[in-house]
C-alpha cells in the first residue's frame, strides 16, 4: 500500500440528513476519515448506521428532497465534491469514483445487455468509439472471470446468476479505471464460496489498478480479510476508527466489543455468543449524547446528556466514548479495561 503525500479522499465532519414529515433523520452525523491510494477502508455497523448513505453522499446521489448534505467536506484530491457543479461531478461519478451498489439485480437495467451498460459508461467517460467500447466491455467481463466473455457480453442481466451479476457490477465499476471504488455490501446474499471468489477478485483488481476501496459491510469476516483501516459506525456517528489489527486485537468502544462478541468462532464451539441487547435507536429521535447509550453495559449519566467526545488514543486510533475521559470513575475505567482485555485474549 503506497501512501502519497496526502490522502486521495478526505471526508470531513460529513452530515447528511433527511427531512421527513415525522422529523429530521440524521443518517450521517459527523463522519471523518482519510483514504489513501491503494488502501481499503472498512465501514462497518448494523443496518441503519449510515454506511450506505455516506457512500451516496460521496457520489452526490442523495435524493433531494428529502435528503440533503447539510455540513462537511468531501475532498477528492483536495477538491470539495460538494461544491462542484453537477456537470463537473458527472465527469467524476462513474469515472474517477465508481460504486458497486448493494443489489445488482435492481442496479442493472433489465432491458439492456450487460455489454451495452458497460460500453455506455466507457463511451461517455473514456471517449472511445462503439466498437472499442464493446471490446472493453468484453475485456472487463473476462477480467472478472466470466466464462465466454465475448459471447456473454450480449446477454441480459436475468441470464446471469447472482454471483455473476455481482461480477458484472464490478466489471462496470472498474471499466473506467477509477481511483476510488465504493463497494456497498458487495457479497450480500452470496454463498460463502462465491463470496470468497468475489473478495479475491476485488483484491486482485486492486493490485492491478491501484484502486482505493471503501468496503461497506456488516460482515466482520469481510473486514478482517480485506481492510487496512476500519471505521465502526452507529446511529450515523463514527464510534471507533483505527487499523484493522487493532479493531480486532485492541478495540476500545463498547459497541465494537459487542460486535466482536456476537461473531461465532469455529474453534470455540462451546462458547455462547453474546448478543447486543436492545434495538438500534430511531434516527429521527436520537438520544442526547451517545446514540449507543441505551444498549451499553457501561452507560454513565454523562453518556445521555453530553455531546460525544472524540478521544485520540494515539495518532491512528480514535474512539467516541466517555470511558476514556475524566467523566468516568477509576472503577468504571477498570471494568472497561477488563472487558477489552478479555476480548483481546479470545484470539480475535
Amino acid at each position: 500500500m503506497s501512501q502519497q503525500q496526502g490522502p486521495l479522499l478526505s471526508v470531513r465532519n460529513l452530515k447528511t440528513y433527511f427531512y421527513t414529515d415525522e422529523g429530521v433523520v440524521k443518517a450521517v452525523d459527523g463522519l471523518t476519515y482519510d483514504l489513501h491510494r491503494g488502501e481499503t477502508m472498512g465501514i462497518v455497523g448494523e443496518s441503519g448506521s449510515g454506511k450506505s448513505v455516506h457512500a451516496l453522499s460521496i457520489m452526490r446521489l442523495i435524493p433531494s428532497p428529502p435528503g440533503k448534505t447539510v455540513d462537511g467536506q468531501i475532498l477528492f484530491e483536495g477538491q470539495d465534491l460538494l461544491k462542484l457543479p453537477e456537470e463537473q461531478m458527472r465527469k467524476v461519478r462513474g469515472n474517477r469514483i465508481a460504486m458497486i451498489f448493494q443489489e445488482p439485480m435492481t442496479s442493472l437495467n433489465p432491458v439492456l445487455t450487460v455489454g451495452e451498460q458497460i460500453a455506455e459508461a466507457v463511451m461517455l467517460h473514456q471517449k472511445l468509439d462503439k466498437k472499442a467500447a464493446w471490446d472493453r466491455a468484453a475485456e472487463m467481463l473476462d477480467r472478472v472471470k466470466i466464462p465466454s466473455a465475448k459471447d456473454r457480453v450480449r446477454d441480459y442481466p436475468h441470464q446471469f446468476s447472482g454471483g455473476m451479476r455481482q461480477r458484472v457490477m464490478i466489471a462496470m465499476a472498474l471499466s473506467c479505471n477509477p481511483d476510488i471504488l465504493l463497494a456497498d455490501e458487495p457479497t450480500t446474499a452470496l454463498d460463502v464460496t462465491i463470496q470468497a471468489q468475489i473478495l479475491d477478485l476485488m483484491r486482485e483488481l486492486q493490485r492491478d489498478f491501484g484502486t482505493a476501496i471503501v468496503m461497506i459491510t456488516h460482515n466482520l469476516g469481510v473486514v478482517a480479510e480485506t481492510c487496512d483501516k476500519v471505521t465502526v459506525m452507529y446511529g450515523g456517528k463514527p464510534m471507533e476508527q483505527t487499523d484493522v489489527r487493532r479493531t480486532f486485537k485492541d478495540p476500545k468502544h463498547p459497541y465494537t466489543w459487542g460486535l466482536l462478541r456476537s461473531v461465532p468462532k469455529l474453534y470455540e464451539r462451546e462458547e455462547k455468543l453474546i448478543p447486543i441487547e436492545g434495538q438500534p435507536p430511531s434516527l429521527i429521535d436520537l438520544p442526547s449524547g451517545c446514540p449507543f447509550s441505551a444498549r451499553c453495559p457501561f452507560r454513565m449519566d454523562v453518556c445521555t446528556s453530553t455531546e460525544l467526545p472524540r478521544i485520540e488514543m494515539d495518532a491512528t486510533h480514535q474512539v467516541a466514548c466517555f470511558l476514556y475521559t475524566d467523566k468516568a470513575t477509576e472503577q468504571e475505567k477498570e471494568a472497561a479495561r477488563q472487558a477489552g482485555f478479555l476480548l483481546s485474549t479470545r484470539g480475535m
